[in-house]
């Protein structure tokens, strides 16, 4: 009986898996609302039967995305397959709701990474030649619509397009972490209802970051001091990567502190979701809340906070 439930719901499962893979490719409009959920299959599937079951579905769905879209379909389903799987073991062993989403991203960051360096290999594709002509005909049309000279010169534009060739794979970490959570919030509430006893996150304003990024960022800013990063070399690469990782780690743990004080003075919930809206376009209140995260790191606001009477 245990053997007839385990091959009855991994068939169902792969029909769930073709059809969403087949909306994704074939539906124009659809196809978000059929990419966002691949992952469900294997995530529900991994989290109530042992590895083995979960891998043999993760091989035949393999097979499956070629017939229904071909070569190209496989690296799709090896992605979102290989993420589900990972997270799904992690919710079968009740790991904590942040080993889960960090097991899930990692997976599909090594998804993207592995990808893009086949597509490299194979296709002897150039990811800075690709940026650099599709964005210099994007600012030269863009021009031209508005009758106006172009906004950049042609050395601001090489210059913005080195440096962000050169932070690709931080740019790889942003997306593959922030992928991971659309996905999470938009599969968990169906996971939950097919019975997958998922923990929740932790609220937000609860995140506290290892001190030892702060450490980190003083060393890059006072290497940097030292040696000038130089574009081309690679301590530029390097350097500009880090720097954009801890900066992004300095801004969550800043944003974590305003959700935290707005909720230690009973704020609208409101208050912090609008601040952290508004410092994507506004760069001084960006720059305000990744201070509030060095400080915060730096001399444990909260704590000090909590002490006051």
């Amino acid at each position: 009986m245990e053997k007839t439930r385990i091959i009855t719901e991994g068939a169902m499962m792969l029909a769930i898996f073709a059809i969403l893979l087949a909306v994704s490719i074939y539906v124009p409009i659809v196809s978000i609302i059929g990419a966002l959920f691949l992952l469900l299959p294997f995530l529900v599937y991994s989290s109530k039967y042992p590895p083995g079951p979960a891998f043999s579905l993760l091989a035949v769905s393999l097979l499956l995305a070629f017939l229904v879209g071909g070569i190209v379909s496989v690296p799709v389903a090896i992605m979102y397959g290989t993420t589900g799987l990972i997270m799904g073991t992690l919710i079968r062993r009740q790991s904590d709701g942040w080993i889960v989403y960090m097991g899930g991203s990692i997976a599909f960051l090594l998804n993207m990474i592995v990808q893009y360096a086949a597509a490299v290999w194979l296709f002897d594709i150039s990811f800075a030649d690709e940026f650099s002509s599709t964005f210099k005909q994007s600012v030269a049309e863009t021009s031209r619509m508005l009758g106006q000279e172009a906004p950049y010169t042609g050395e601001e534009i090489n210059t913005l397009i080195s440096y962000i060739t050169a932070i690709l794979p931080a740019i790889f970490v942003v997306v593959a972490f922030v992928t991971v959570l659309l996905l999470r919030t938009a599969n968990y509430p169906i996971a939950k209802r097919l019975g997958v006893k998922v923990k929740p996150l932790q609220p937000f304003r609860t995140v506290r970051l290892p001190r030892t990024i702060l450490w980190y960022y003083l060393l890059f800013m006072v290497g940097a001091i030292f040696v000038k990063p130089a574009p081309g070399t690679s301590w530029y690469d390097i350097y500009v990567n880090m720097m954009f990782i801890l900066q992004a780690c300095l801004y969550i743990q800043g944003l974590s502190f305003v959700f935290f004080y707005a909720h230690s003075k009973r704020w609208p919930k409101a208050i912090p979701v609008l601040a952290a809206l508004l410092s994507i376009p506004l760069i001084p209140l960006l720059y305000l809340i990744r201070l509030l995260g060095i400080i915060d790191l730096g001399f444990d606001l909260r704590q000090r906070m909590q002490k006051k009477p």
